[in-house]
């Protein structure tokens, strides 16, 4: 019998899917090699590829882990060698519908990559294949849907914590998790459902609300494009989102004492958009959805967006408004293919849903349905006290122009959890960034080291209260600007280059 038979057979109790719950350190046996992993087997869980990369230009050598949980979630588990490894675990999220395994950490980690830091991480499916705009995989399939909902980053987390310690000999010493979007989504559940399963997340422009983001995305197509036989041009067109966005900032570009084509605070921008001439009233009234959110009768749904991004690269146009080419055949923006698939595949198991005779005014009246899909796909709860007992972080943030997750959900969400505890503020906090589109773009400053914010908060006790965002531009740094824990705004000094964040202090309101 191999060393590495011997071990799957002494691990029979702990390597089970049920619970994947961890050896203590004390019980680990000596460390494996990348190839002595190969051996390794285990109910509900198959280790479909085992090797060794060589060093890159970006990345040291380490062992490449592909396995598969319950036949369909698949997962890339990377490791650095024993010298490199930092002792830390970090998981990235994914995005959209995901459909291909996917590691938000290693696109968002920056210059510096992930494995360089020594970090092992992980990235999974969710436990299906296909395009991240595509939902058909749910038709009919609530396993699945549980799996991507919340069950899948669960186990691969699990699955890969075992890996870890086996490979290491040795148990880890802090846990991560960093997405955006749906990966920021994913962030939050498991702050919700599974609280012991990070120290410390960092949650980006999240998808947290799927059902009332689905509702919000049918509204906005229902106000552009009326008519479901033409997708080809929106009712806003894109010289009516230029006529927008010149006259919110005409108004308020300035409110922050620069103008530079952004906002620091735009919810303190006071215009009104009915009185904004060169609109017809067809396309004021999508500018209203738009900016105004999903309704049901006078139930707000969801909130919508901020001013901010109507003409971006990356912004309204590929997001809300689409038309021309769009993104895909009869699919004219992004907006359109999350919402009507989400509702056909997910919500209704319904093919042939129709977003444009779908009436708002029955929307509770099919609540069952929608509640249920809540339940599985939604990360809403504000009561973060399983979180906080375990001793939990969670850094929130999102782009103020970001159109595809309003900031002002994000914020809502938020503001939920510090109504609910006083001291909300030792376990959570949220960052606004200016000018940022989904993500990552727009004239603002996109980039913040947000792992070493989380590190720093999780294992020294350093909160953060003052994070430096940066925008580069062909591998330049073009401008730099703090952004401050909600509710304190970067407030410029009045004198000093508008593009240094030390032209900048954090004041609260």
């Amino acid at each position: 019998m191999t060393p590495s038979r011997r071990l799957t057979a002494s691990f029979a109790a702990v390597l089970t899917l049920a619970a994947f719950t961890p050896a203590p350190a004390a019980d680990l046996v000596p460390a494996l090699t990348c190839d002595q992993l190969t051996a390794m087997s285990w109910s509900g869980l198959v280790l479909d590829e085992v090797s060794e990369v060589a060093a890159a230009a970006n990345d040291p050598a380490h062992c490449r882990v592909l396995g598969t949980i319950d036949d369909e979630i698949h997962f890339e588990l990377l490791l650095p060698l024993a010298e490199d490894w930092n002792g830390r675990f970090l998981m990235g999220g994914g995005g959209g519908y995901v459909g291909s395994v996917q590691n938000q950490a290693l696109q968002f980690a920056g210059p510096r990559s992930v494995l360089s830091r020594g970090f092992a991480t992980v990235g999974t499916d969710t436990g299906h294949e296909g395009s991240g705009i595509d939902a058909s995989w749910a038709l009919n399939r609530p396993d699945r849907e549980v799996n991507f909902g919340h069950r899948a980053v669960h186990v691969t987390a699990e699955a890969a914590k075992t890996i870890i310690r086996l490979y290491y000999g040795r148990d880890i010493g802090y846990s991560y998790f960093l997405g955006c979007s749906r990966g920021g989504g994913q962030g939050m559940m498991s702050s919700q459902r599974y609280p012991d399963d990070f120290d410390g997340i960092v949650s980006g422009a999240p998808a947290y609300d799927w059902t009332g983001l689905g509702a919000f995305f049918l509204q906005t197509q229902q106000a552009l494009y009326p008519d479901p036989t033409d997708l080809s041009a929106p009712v806003l067109t894109d010289e009516a989102a230029q006529t927008l966005e010149a006259a919110i900032l005409g108004a308020c570009d300035g409110n922050d004492g620069i103008e530079d084509g952004f906002m620091t605070d735009p919810l303190g921008c006071d215009i009104d958009i009915l009185s904004i001439p060169g609109l017809t009233a067809e396309q004021r009234r999508a500018a209203e959805v738009i900016y105004g959110g999903a309704y049901a009768g006078d139930r707000h749904i969801y909130p919508g967006f901020p001013f901010g991004g109507e003409t971006d690269a990356g912004g309204w146009k590929q997001w809300i408004t689409g038309g021309g080419d769009g993104i895909g055949p009869d699919i004219p923006n992004l907006h359109y293919a999350f919402g009507t698939q989400m509702h056909k595949y997910i919500i209704y198991d319904a093919p042939e849903f129709d977003y444009s005779t779908y009436d708002f005014d029955d929307y509770y009246a099919w609540e069952e349905q929608t509640r249920g899909a809540g339940k599985i796909l939604n990360a809403t709860d504000t009561d973060l006290s399983g979180f906080k007992t375990a001793g939990g972080k969670l850094i929130l943030w999102n782009g103020w122009s970001d159109p595809a997750i309003p900031a002002s959900g994000t914020l809502r969400y938020y503001e939920g959890v510090a109504a609910g505890d006083e001291d909300a503020d030792d376990y959570v906090r949220m960052f606004m960034l200016p000018g940022v589109l989904h993500c990552a773009g727009g004239p603002g400053p996109d980039f913040v080291e947000w792992i070493g914010a989380i590190q720093e908060w999780v294992e020294e006790d350093e909160a953060p209260e003052r994070l430096v965002a940066t925008k580069v531009n062909q591998g330049q740094v073009e401008m730099q600007r703090p952004v401050c824990a909600w509710p304190a705004q970067a407030v410029y000094d009045g004198s000093g280059d508008p593009k240094r964040e030390d032209s900048f202090e954090c004041v609260a309101p």
